[in-house]
C-alpha cells in the first residue's frame, strides 16, 4: 500500500513538471493546485492487511518448503453406516452420492446387505462388504468396480529363482570291524558340505550306515552318523500347497509359470484374498536375509590350561572390556570345553570380535586360521570352502592279461581327492522378530600323505595314502541378531622331538648322543570358532560399508 501511495504521488510530481516545462504563462495557480493534490494522498491512512490473513498467506507460501504432510482438508471422510437388508445395487449407489467418487456395478450383482457403522472411512466399507458378502471390488482413481459373488481368475508376481537346490551334511564315525568277505574296512568319515566331498581314511566299500544311527550294520562296523539334508524345489511345492489350499472342489484351478515367476488362480474372492495373504507372507519370509561373519581361532594353550580354555576365568577378565555375556558365570563353567562342540552365546557391544579375541589371549597364543563371511537368504544352506584338493590312491586292483604263452599284470589305481582347509556350511532360519536359527557345520580338515607298501602278485608297491586330521562340529544353535556363538572344545595334541646339545660336542659321531638332550613336548590346541549372525535390515548394508571403510583405514594408516 505503501508503494502505491509513493507511486501516485511521484506521477503527480511528473506532470506537474512537465506542465511546467511547457507553459511560458504564470502557473503558480497550477502549482498550487497539483501541490493540494499532493497532500491530500499523502494524507490517505495507510490500508493495514489482518493479522489473520496475514499469517494464512504465510503459511501459505512457506507450505512448500515445509515437509509433506496431509493436509486437514484431505483427510478421508468418515461415515455412519446403518443399512437393513438393502438391496446391493441400491447400497453401493448411495454409498458413493455427495462424494467425489464413482461406482460401477457389475449386472450380475445382487443380494441383500446389513451393515451398522460407525465413523469408517469409504474404502474399509468396500473391504468390509466385499469380506462379507463375496463381492469383487476393486478401486481404479475414484471409480469403485463391483463384480458379483463367482469365480474368478487372478495372477500374482512370485520374485523366487527358478531352480532346484540340494544340500547334504553328513558327520560319521565308523570304528571299524571286519567284513563278511573277511576284508578289514578301515575308519571313514564322509563330510558332505554344500556339493564338495571331504574323504578321510581308506575308501568306504560296503559300509552302509544311516543317519543318526549307533551300532551294528551288516559288515560288522560300529559308529555313529549324522545326516542332515536340505532340498529345495521351491515351485513344485509352492503348486502342491495352493492346490491344498483350494481343495478339489469344481471350478478351482491353479497355474504356475516360474520362468515368468507368475501364479494364476481361478477361485472365489475370498479364497483368492487367503491366497494373496499366503503369497506375500511367503515372499516377505523368503527374502529375509542374514549376514554370518566368522572367526575361526586356533588357541596354543599355555601351559596351565592345558585341559581346555578355562571360561570362568575368561569372564573374570571380561569385567575390563566392554563384553557383556548372555550366560552368567555361575551356569557357564567349563560347559564349553566339557564335550565336543559345547555351545554358550555371548553378546557384546564392540563392533567386530576384538574383545572376545583380547579375551581368549589370556589363555595361550591366539592364531586366526580364517575370516570367513556369507550372507544367506532364510532356509538356504550357505558353504564357504577355503583349502586344497590333493589326489590319494584310494583302490588298487590287478588286471592280468595273457598272450604268447606269457601272462602280464597291469595294476588298476584308483584316485580320489581329499580336502585339505577349512568348511563352513550354515543354514538360517528368520523369524519375524529377528531371531535366528542356525544349523552350522563347521571343519578343519589336514590331510597328509602317508606311504604304504602293498604286496601284489609278489610284487612290492608303494601307494600315497591320505592320512586325515579332522576336527568338526554339526550342531542347531539359536542366536539374535548380533550375538555371538561361541563353538569350542574341539582339541588336539601335537607331540613334537626337541633336542638340545653342547656345541661341536653333540656333533661327534656315537660318542655326540652323550652331549645331547632329547625331549618329546606336547602341545595342546583347541578350535574355537565364533559366530555373529546379523539380519538384513533397512541401514544393515550401510552400517556394513562403514565398517569395512574403518576397518580398511586402519589397515592403510601408516605412523
Amino acid at each position: 500500500m505503501n508503494s502505491l501511495r509513493i507511486g501516485k504521488a511521484l506521477s503527480l510530481c511528473f506532470i506537474a513538471i512537465s506542465m511546467a516545462g511547457c507553459q511560458t504563462t504564470d502557473n503558480s495557480h497550477v502549482e498550487k493546485s497539483l501541490a493540494a493534490e499532493l497532500d491530500a494522498q499523502l494524507q490517505v491512512p495507510e490500508k493495514k492487511v489482518e493479522p489473520e490473513l496475514e499469517a494464512a498467506v504465510s503459511d501459505f507460501l512457506l507450505a512448500g518448503d515445509a515437509p509433506s504432510k496431509q493436509s486437514d482438508m484431505f483427510i478421508a471422510e468418515k461415515y455412519d453406516i446403518n443399512a437393513r437388508q438393502i438391496d446391493a445395487v441400491s447400497f453401493f449407489s448411495g454409498l458413493v452420492k455427495d462424494t467425489p467418487f464413482s461406482v460401477a456395478i457389475h449386472p450380475e450383482v445382487t443380494g441383500l446387505i446389513s451393515l451398522d457403522l460407525k465413523q469408517v472411512e469409504l474404502d474399509t466399507i468396500f473391504e468390509l462388504v466385499s469380506d462379507l458378502y463375496g463381492f469383487h471390488i476393486d478401486r481404479t482413481g475414484n471409480v469403485y468396480k463391483v463384480f458379483p459373488a463367482g469365480m474368478r481368475t487372478e495372477t500374482f508376481s512370485v520374485n523366487y529363482l527358478l531352480m532346484q537346490r540340494d544340500g547334504n551334511t553328513q558327520t560319521s564315525i565308523i570304528s571299524g570291524g571286519v567284513a563278511q568277505a573277511g576284508n578289514n574296512q578301515n575308519g571313514n568319515n564322509n563330510n558332505q558340505n554344500g556339493g564338495f566331498n571331504n574323504f578321510s581314511g581308506n575308501s568306504q566299500v560296503g559300509n552302509n550306515l544311516g543317519g543318526n544311527s549307533f551300532g551294528n550294520n551288516g559288515n560288522g562296523s560300529n559308529g555313529t552318523s549324522i545326516t542332515t539334508r536340505t532340498e529345495t524345489n521351491f515351485w513344485e511345492n509352492l503348486e502342491t500347497s495352493l492346490k491344498d489350499m483350494l481343495g478339489n472342489e469344481k471350478g478351482r484351478s491353479v497355474m504356475v509359470s516360474p520362468q515368468a515367476g507368475l501364479v494364476t488362480v481361478r477361485a472365489l474372492p475370498d479364497e483368492i484374498k487367503t491366497i494373496r495373504n499366503f503369497l506375500n507372507i511367503s515372499e516377505e519370509s523368503l527374502q529375509r536375509q542374514v549376514i554370518i561373519e566368522a572367526r575361526i581361532l586356533e588357541v596354543v594353550l599355555n601351559d596351565e590350561y592345558q585341559q581346555g580354555i578355562n571360561w570362568n576365568q575368561v569372564l573374570a577378565h571380561a569385567g575390563s572390556t566392554d563384553l557383556g555375556f548372555s550366560t552368567s558365570v555361575a551356569n557357564l563353567g567349563n560347559e564349553i570345553t566339557a564335550s565336543l562342540g559345547g555351545i554358550t552365546s555371548l553378546s557384546f557391544l564392540n563392533k567386530d570380535f576384538s574383545g572376545v579375541v583380547n579375551l581368549l589371549d589370556t589363555q595361550g597364543n591366539v592364531q586366526v586360521l580364517s575370516s570367513p563371511r556369507v550372507t544367506a537368504i532364510n532356509n538356504q544352506k550357505a558353504v564357504i570352502k577355503v583349502g586344497d584338493d590333493e589326489y590319494f590312491v584310494t583302490d588298487v586292483s590287478s588286471q592280468s592279461t595273457i598272450s604268447n604263452s606269457s601272462t602280464s599284470v597291469s595294476p588298476d589305481i584308483g584316485l580320489t581327492p581329499f580336502f585339505s582347509g577349512i568348511a563352513l556350511d550354515v543354514t538360517p532360519q528368520i523369524d519375524e522378530n529377528g531371531s535366528i536359527l542356525l544349523h552350522i557345520h563347521p571343519s578343519v580338515i589336514e590331510t597328509e600323505e602317508q606311504e604304504k607298501v602293498i604286496t601284489l602278485n609278489e610284487e612290492q608297491y608303494i601307494l600315497p595314502l591320505a592320512q586325515s586330521t579332522i576336527r568338526e562340529s554339526d550342531t542347531i544353535i539359536r542366536a539374535s541378531s548380533g550375538e555371538i556363538v561361541v563353538i569350542g572344545g574341539l582339541m588336539q595334541s601335537v607331540v613334537t622331538n626337541e633336542e638340545s646339545k653342547i656345541p661341536l660336542l653333540g656333533d661327534i659321531p656315537f660318542m655326540g648322543n652323550l652331549f645331547k638332550n632329547k625331549r618329546e613336548k606336547e602341545t595342546k590346541k583347541e578350535l574355537i570358532i565364533l559366530l555373529k549372525p546379523t539380519v538384513v535390515g533397512e541401514n544393515t548394508w550401510r552400517t556394513q560399508i562403514e565398517a569395512s571403510r574403518s576397518q580398511m583405514a586402519d589397515w592403510l594408516y601408516v605412523e
